[in-house]
Formats: structure tokens, C-alpha cells, sequence
């Protein structure tokens, strides 16, 4: 019951998600461009240094430990909690959750989606700063009512941060594709599914 669900859950968010994306595409972009490359769901052509991305990546990992940590001073309020204790038999589960609720949605709606579009309109430093902050402020609504104001302020700049350095790699490192972003989500939300899955986290 609890894989159907998940599976349903997973599967119906990232749904919902996709209704504006597609509509504006339909609207605006169908007869010049497939959806998937306009979204940005295609292959990296790397563009900037190995040295320039790594330091990307790194700091995106920095930043991910640091709002892991802080999130899990939430005391269990957090989304990866459903599976605190389920072990083998939340594998699938938090593989559901991990890559295509979160880091799917998430990347397609706000990197491919929003990012695109706002960069598009003013350019890269405006836009990607715009979609980041976007994503910050979604963030700070979903832990509004568990979280003190200090948290908060924490949590917005954080995956706000997170966000920014996702929107860099996409489109400064990997020629606008939004693949290598949704990588990077997806592996961390893997670790901290898995980690509560076996009761890793403390």
C-alpha cells in the first residue's frame, strides 16, 4: 500500500507540475521546438572547464550538507521522513520520491520551466538570481509552520542558493540542459531517503 501510494504520489505531482509547462509551450514555443529540448530534458554539450564546473559542483554539495543538516534539526518534519525506519521495503519509495517528486519536478518547473523563461527576458544574472530566488521562497512556505524565523531565513537562503548554482551548471555549464541539475537533486534526495529508510541519521 505504502509503494502505491508513493508511486501515485510521485507520479500525480510530477503531472501537475508539468500543466503550465506544457500549456506555454503549446502556446508559445510547439511548432518551433519539441518540448523536451525547450524544457531542457536533452543531452549536455559542455561548454565551460572541467575546473569551473567542479568548483560548481562542490559548492552545490557544500550548500546540500549544510541544508541537510539544518533540516534535520526540524525533528522529523521534513518530507523524507515518511520513510524513517522502512528499510529494504522503502527502496522503491524513496527512489519514487528522490527522482522523479522532487528532483524532476522540481528541476523541470523551476530550471527548465521558470529559469528558461526568465533568462530568456533578462538574461542570465537576472533571470537565474529571479528563478532561484523563486525556489528559496517556495521552500521557506513548505516549512513555514515547523520552522522558526531564523531557520527560515536560513532555509529560503540556502535552497535559494542551491537553486542559483543549479541554473549556473545547467546553463553555463551543460549548454542549457537541465539533466546534470537533476542529477545532482536527485543523488541528494537519494541519500537522505536512504538515510531515513535505514535509520542512518541521527
Amino acid at each position: 500500500m505504502f509503494l502505491l501510494s508513493s508511486a501515485i504520489s510521485a507520479f500525480v505531482q510530477l503531472g501537475l507540475i508539468l500543466v503550465l509547462p506544457l500549456a506555454w509551450w503549446a502556446l508559445t514555443a510547439r511548432r518551433r521546438v519539441g518540448f523536451a529540448s525547450w524544457i531542457g530534458l536533452r543531452r549536455p554539450t559542455w561548454s565551460a572547464g572541467r575546473a569551473r564546473v567542479g568548483a560548481a559542483v562542490l559548492a552545490w554539495v557544500l550548500i546540500g550538507a549544510a541544508s541537510t543538516a539544518l533540516l534535520q534539526s526540524l525533528s522529523g518534519q521534513v518530507p523524507a521522513a515518511r520513510f524513517a525506519g522502512r528499510g529494504i521495503a522503502g527502496i522503491i519509495p524513496v527512489i519514487l520520491f528522490a527522482i522523479v517528486q522532487t528532483s524532476l519536478a522540481e528541476e523541470i518547473f523551476f530550471r527548465g520551466f521558470l529559469g528558461k523563461r526568465f533568462i530568456a527576458r533578462w538574461g542570465f544574472s537576472l533571470g537565474n538570481a529571479a528563478q532561484s530566488v523563486v525556489f528559496g521562497i517556495l521552500h521557506v512556505a513548505l516549512f513555514a509552520s515547523v520552522a522558526d524565523p531564523i531557520r527560515l531565513a536560513l532555509i529560503g537562503v540556502l535552497t535559494g542558493a542551491s537553486g542559483w548554482v543549479c541554473g549556473w551548471i545547467n546553463e553555463r555549464g551543460a549548454g542549457g540542459s537541465i539533466l546534470p541539475g537533476w542529477a545532482l537533486h536527485a543523488s541528494a534526495n537519494l541519500l537522505v531517503g536512504f538515510a531515513a529508510a535505514f535509520n542512518l541519521m541521527g
